[in-house]
Parts: C-alpha cells; structure tokens; sequence
C-alpha cells in the first residue's frame, strides 16, 4: 500500500461532510501531483454541492475507471447486498423499507391515540418517516469505511502510482462524489460528458475489499463489445478468487446509466444467503485486504495493456 493510502487509511476514512471531502481531496491533489498525476474538480452547485475529481484526458482514454470518495452514514444494521441473489436482494430492499415505515406508523398510531385528528396524525407519520429517511442520509458519518469505498479509492490511487506514463495517457481515472446519497456525482458526470461516454467503457471499482469472490458486473454494452468482454476474462486469472463474470446481477452503484459499464466487487460467501456483500454502512466495515488490492490493481494493469484482444 502507497504511503498516500497508508495515510486515507489512518486519517481519512470519514469523507462525509463538506470539510472531510474538501481535506481528502486536497489531500489527494497534493500527494499525486508529486507522482506526476494531476487531478482536476469538476464542480455542480445544487441542492447537494457535487465535486468529482478528475484526471487523465477522456476524449483520448481507452478506458474510464471510477470510484466513489463518499462515504455514509453510520447505521445499526448492514446494508446487506446480494447482487447474484434477486429474491434477497428483494427481500433485503422491502426490509430496510419497513424499518424506516415502522416509526413512521408508530408515530402516526400514538398521535392518534392522543387525541389528533385522523390528518394530522398522518402528518406526525410522515414527518418521522422522512426524519427516519434523513437520518439514513445526513446521520453520524461513519468512521469505518474501509471496504466501503475506501477499498475503491485505493485501488485506482494505487493503480495510479503503479501505472507508466505510457499507461496513464491510455486511461482517465474519476472519484466520484456522493454516491451515498443516490449516484449524483456519476450521473452528472455522465450527462457531462454523455458524447465522449457514448462508447467508452467505464470501470466501477465499489466495496472491493474483502471477500474472496470477485464480481463482474457488465451492462449490456460492455458485454456486446464482444473483444472488450473477452479482453476483461483474459485480464483476470482465477489464482486464489472465484471469479463472477455475471450478465444479470442487481448492483447499484456509480456504473448506472453508462452506455457501457462494467462493475467490480468482491463478495463473500454466506450459508443460506450465498455471495454477499456485508458489514458495510456499519461501524463493522474494518476489513480491507491487501491481497484484493493487489489482485484488482495488477489485473486492470493486463487489461490496459492487452492490445491483442
């Protein structure tokens, strides 16, 4: 690990909040520069300020690699995900939805029995619905992020100071800011950047730090590219992992609405439930293995470079 990663490890695992963000990027601008890497921002003032850091030259890259910086919210239950397993990734979705409607109802129930009159007691329920909502989003930052995403983040920096400056001009890196929040920062790049995406391939690196099974999830675009898909299995070699090249697998992350996006995680295996993404969003996200790193960065490296495929 870089000693630029050795220190968002220690230091800057929380990006969540104005500050936190502003301090890593600066952070991040600074030490790569050193390393001859430039990372410009890409700013969208709104509801929610947006700032995407940027480097390479899109027009000219064969490929786009991405990541997202922010982290979330810390909650009292895992955000479980199964993106080879529909029925519970369902289920997983209906359950968080019925955690944030039970105080709703509750509230709504005990302001009628009070006294209140049938719409406001709707009202009470709402308003705690949308408090319990809030809280999803804006509550205490996480402080343990390290498979989500700090394990991406890694990744693409290490990927990064690995790479020649051959490579570097082949490939245009982008951190993504607020994923958590509902994919803004990758959708407004898109839109951005929708004719020079049009046929690019974006590679999404999300919660790639632990677990031994590593998933691809390729859009349609990205698999009817039929050299692109064969070049990508060719990259990686099974070694230690099981690899997942998967054609329907329900994982929403950053490589939503892109022509042609490819996503990689890594997923560990769980009695009843299968390939499972755990601990994350939780103050239980404290594993980022090495290994994994070392895996996906040396595989993206055979992909830049397999000019034969």
């Amino acid at each position: 690990m870089t000693p630029l990663c050795e220190r968002i490890v220690r230091d800057f695992q929380a990006r969540k909040g104005r500050a936190r963000k502003a301090a890593f990027r600066e952070l991040v601008r600074a030490e790569m520069r050193k390393e001859g890497v430039i990372f410009r921002e890409e700013r969208a003032k709104g509801l929610i300020e947006n700032v995407n850091l940027v480097c390479g030259n899109l027009a000219r890259a064969e490929f786009v690699f991405g990541a997202h910086y922010d982290t979330c919210a810390e909650l009292p239950f895992p955000n479980l995900a199964a993106p080879l397993n529909w029925p519970l990734s369902i289920l997983t979705q209906l359950l968080l939805t019925l955690m944030l409607a039970l105080p709703a109802a509750l509230c709504a129930f005990l302001a009628r029995q009070l006294g209140a009159p049938v719409a406001a007691a709707i009202a009470v329920g709402a308003a705690c619905g949308l408090l319990a909502s809030a809280l999803v989003v804006a509550g205490k930052a996480n402080r343990h992020t390290m498979n989500d995403n700090t394990s991406g983040v890694v990744a693409l920096l290490t990927l990064l100071a690995r790479m020649t400056q051959e490579q570097r001009g082949r490939v245009a890196v982008v951190l993504f800011d607020n994923e958590e929040v509902g994919l803004i920062g990758s959708t407004l790049f898109r839109r951005r950047h929708a004719r020079t995406m049009a046929d690019k391939p974006l590679v999404n690196l999300d919660c790639v730090g632990d677990g031994n099974i590593v998933l691809f999830a390729a859009n349609k675009g990205y698999r009817a590219d039929e050299a692109l898909w064969a070049r990508t299995k060719a990259a990686f070699s099974a070694g230690d992992f099981e690899l997942a090249f998967a054609q329907r697998a329900f994982y929403p992350s950053d490589h939503w609405g892109f022509p042609k996006a490819l996503a990689m995680a890594t997923l560990k295996r769980r009695r009843f439930f299968g390939a499972v993404i755990d601990r994350i969003h939780t103050r239980r996200d404290t594993i980022l293995k090495e290994e994994n790193i070392e895996y996906i960065v040396e595989g993206l490296l055979r992909l830049i470079d397999n000019e034969n495929a």
